[in-house]
């Protein structure tokens, strides 16, 4: 049997085609190897293992794991990733703070990435769930509002504005986005609300951080 090449290169392009391939168990694996070869702290091996790790953790439910990923993306950060990966690294920051429930710093994280890529509609509509979940509901309005200008058809940013509209007793704006977005997605039973229910409800999460769709 051949042994496996001891170099960093090697582990790193093959943790990529794990990646690619959902594997991001090997994934990981290859890239703790490839930061053990490299003997100091590397942002390009740390953001793609907090990458790897992230994708882990969204795939179940493994606290440590997302705390891991965290960490490896905030060192990356630190350590100076460059500029063609630094926007999607504060970006997946934020959501592996927003799905452990840490809202204050997703929403840091999420404007770090929409200060240097402030088009990029995922990052805007994340800001906003988050924003929503901290109270800052006019804030949430105005982000949810820019993404339904480029996605006007996007039945989860109208239901989630419905709420912060709700929250600012805007109840007519709130009804309004309610039934546009059962209109836009008539198969979702998700998106049937009862009005005589929702007094209580301060918002009904549809899926997790980084998982909407466009």
């Amino acid at each position: 049997m051949s042994k496996e090449p001891d170099n960093v290169d090697f582990f790193f392009n093959r943790s990529q085609c794990y990646q690619e391939t959902g594997e991001h168990e090997l994934a990981t694996a290859d890239l703790h190897k490839a930061l053990e070869l490299r003997g100091a702290p590397d942002p390009l091996l740390l953001y793609h293992r907090g990458l790897a790790q992230y994708a882990m953790s969204n795939s179940g439910t493994d606290g440590l794991v997302c705390a891991e990923a965290l960490k490896d993306l905030e060192s990356a950060v630190q350590y100076k990733l460059g500029a063609a990966h630094i926007p999607d690294c504060h970006y997946h920051i934020g959501l592996a703070c927003a799905n452990r429930g840490m809202h204050e710093r997703a929403v840091v994280a999420f404007s770090d990435a929409i200060s240097l890529q402030q088009e990029m509609t995922p990052y805007i509509h994340e800001r906003a769930k988050s924003l929503q979940m901290i109270g800052r509901h006019q804030d949430a309005i105005v982000d949810f509002t820019r993404v339904l200008q480029v996605h006007p058809k996007n039945a989860h940013a109208y239901f989630r504005r419905a709420f912060a509209h709700k929250a600012l007793g805007n109840f007519e704006s709130s009804a309004n986005d309610f039934e546009t977005a059962k209109a836009i997605a008539p198969e979702n039973p998700l998106l049937v609300v009862n009005y005589l229910q929702l007094h209580n409800t301060p918002v009904i999460e549809l899926c997790k951080a980084g998982q909407e769709v466009y």
